[in-house]
């Protein structure tokens, strides 16, 4: 038993109830807001959210072909990707196409394939690519086991899967598990939906934000949720004082 097995546990109070109708209310924030979000990601962040895209090209393996970015929103992981050298074809996936339609006129977008899709239930065949990131979206799912086992299906064995993402903190972590400290969690939370509501004129939709990092699971959590789903050699990589993590891990190649 590997050392995220033990701490996981089962509590999964992050588990969405009505799954239904938290697609239907997370879809509609999103396409409310497509046409800031860009904007409000780099202002919110303080153009930390580049740096953090950066470092999941960086930990993509060397020699990586076809990519899934999964809950692409404008494209902005995957065009870094591209423009770090990795992949040779680039498949930006959302199911809000409001989203996908905010990449329009970026550097290397008219490479990208657009395709409005849901992660629950991607129109992609078994082991189809070579990996699979995910930015900011996993804390979204409506299924986050049902996610995981999909992109284990059209993972290749082998294939490695990123996710960036606001995990919540874990009072027991360490090292690159730790989030980040009290104080400056309190000014995220109300930072946030103050800035949401008065620039980007949404607060309900910043307000989400602190509230779905609160509730969704640390990074020692997903990391053990991986293991159970096929995945091996989880690695949890610390962003920014634990502001964000970057969980990655390997889909099992055949036995």
């Amino acid at each position: 038993m590997s050392g995220f097995e033990e701490v996981h546990g089962r509590d999964e109070s992050w588990a969405v109830r009505d799954r239904a109708a938290h697609s239907r209310s997370v879809r509609a924030m999103f396409a409310r807001i497509a046409r800031v979000y860009d904007f409000m990601n780099h202002l919110l962040s303080l153009n930390r959210d580049r740096a953090w895209r950066r470092r999941v090209a960086a930990l993509m393996d060397a020699g990586t072909g076809e990519v899934l970015d999964l809950c692409a929103g404008t494209g902005d992981l995957a065009l870094e990707i591209m423009g770090a050298g990795k992949g040779t074809a680039w498949i930006a996936a959302d199911f809000c196409p409001e989203m996908l339609t905010g990449s329009a006129g970026k550097p290397g977008a008219d490479r990208l394939l657009l395709t409005a899709a849901d992660a629950m239930v991607l129109p992609l065949g078994d082991g189809c690519v070579d990996a699979v990131t995910v930015g900011f979206g996993v804390r979204n799912f409506a299924d986050v086991r049902r996610g995981v086992e999909e992109i284990a299906r059209v993972l290749r064995p082998g294939g490695r899967l990123l996710v960036l993402d606001f995990f919540r903190d874990d009072p027991r972590g360490s090292g690159q598990a730790r989030g980040v400290a009290a104080p400056l969690r309190i000014l995220l939370n109300v930072f946030v939906p103050l800035v949401g509501r008065v620039v980007g004129r949404d607060g309900s939709a910043y307000g989400y934000l602190s509230r779905s990092m609160a509730a969704f699971m640390t990074p020692t959590e997903f990391a053990a949720l991986l293991e159970e789903h096929g995945f091996t050699d989880p690695v949890i990589d610390r962003q920014t004082f634990g502001i964000a993590h970057i969980v990655a891990a390997r889909k099992k190649e055949r036995s």
